[in-house]
């Protein structure tokens, strides 16, 4: 259920896939609940009576029915339930890398090179469970980098952990860390990055063009984009309605806070707590708006950007 899965290749690569069934189910169920909640949701509303709704409360139940789907179908693409860290002397290199639960939208964590390998450190912070143990790749010129898997926990002097260990040891032909150093994490230095192949470099030359700042963007795929739509909307009809209603309690004198058990606050019995909730709502109205401005942008842009 947890652990690790060791694969060497045919350039003598070495592949070690850390294994957590349990995490994927957590992740798979989750997603098939957020899937299957608005249909039930559908169901109970259409016992009511919708039609006595105003538009845009209605409009703002679709859209947190349509949002809930989307956050399911986004956690399947975007979390990384594989891990493998890859180990190559061929290539002399090393690299983290995750997967989605399709076994798609590979990302590189981190690279780094293996002829400049000095020895490895197990850490935990002091405070931290045995379960915390991270395993550190320390360089000659002091660079760290974490060998540590996110879903599988490195528990020293347990099976699993030491045949991972042994494992890694072997092929970089460094001795095995011993003992747990207790303390704060290594200060990691500037990361290694691999050269670019010469089609690369090819491409960069054909889409280059000066920029006047140092940030970077990153084009939105299509769940990634459809998200951000969704939420800007829903938070900007939430925003409209917050609006509507305060304004309602302004010119009335009379608001109401709260769902399921709203209580009502009269300007001219509770002034100054009117008042206080009056502001509390204008905060929120200014924490909603710039939430629901940034995501629309975002995906009208088509881009998110991002520093180097």
């Amino acid at each position: 259920m947890i652990g690790y899965r060791f694969e060497r290749t045919a350039r003598d690569d070495l592949h070690i896939h850390s294994v957590n069934r349990v995490q994927s189910v957590v992740v798979l169920l989750t997603s098939a609940l957020a899937l299957i909640f608005p249909v039930g949701a559908v169901l109970a509303i259409a016992d009511s009576s919708p039609a006595g709704m105003d538009p845009l409360s209605l409009l703002l139940i679709v859209l947190g029915l349509l949002l809930i789907p989307a956050l399911g179908l986004s956690l399947l693409v975007y979390t990384g339930t594989r891990e493998t860290l890859v180990l190559s002397r061929l290539d002399g290199e090393g690299k983290r890398r995750t997967q989605n639960f399709f076994g798609r939208r590979e990302r590189v964590h981190s690279v780094f090179r293996l002829d400049a390998a000095k020895h490895f450190e197990l850490r935990r912070h002091p405070e931290a469970k045995p379960a915390a143990t991270q395993l550190w790749l320390v360089m000659r010129d002091g660079t760290t980098h974490r060998l540590t898997s996110s879903n599988v926990p490195v528990v020293p002097g347990s099976k699993r952990t030491d045949l991972w260990l042994r494992e890694i040891s072997e092929y970089l032909q460094i001795s095995m860390p011993t003992e747990v150093t207790v303390g704060s994490a290594p200060i990691a230095k500037a990361a290694y990055r691999p050269a670019p192949t010469p089609a690369k470099i090819a491409r960069q030359r054909k889409t280059m063009e000066p920029t006047p700042s140092a940030q970077t963007t990153e084009q939105l795929g299509a769940p990634a984009w459809a998200l951000l739509a969704l939420i800007g909307a829903f938070l900007a009809v939430l925003e409209l309605t917050r609006v509507i209603a305060l304004v309602t309690s302004l010119f009335t004198g009379r608001l109401r806070i709260g769902i399921s058990r709203p209580t009502t606050f009269y300007w001219a019995e509770q002034p100054m707590i009117f008042s206080f909730h009056m502001l509390i709502g204008v905060v929120e109205l200014l924490i909603i708006g710039v939430i629901a401005w940034g995501c629309l942008r975002v995906a009208i842009e088509g881009r998110m950007k991002s520093n180097p």
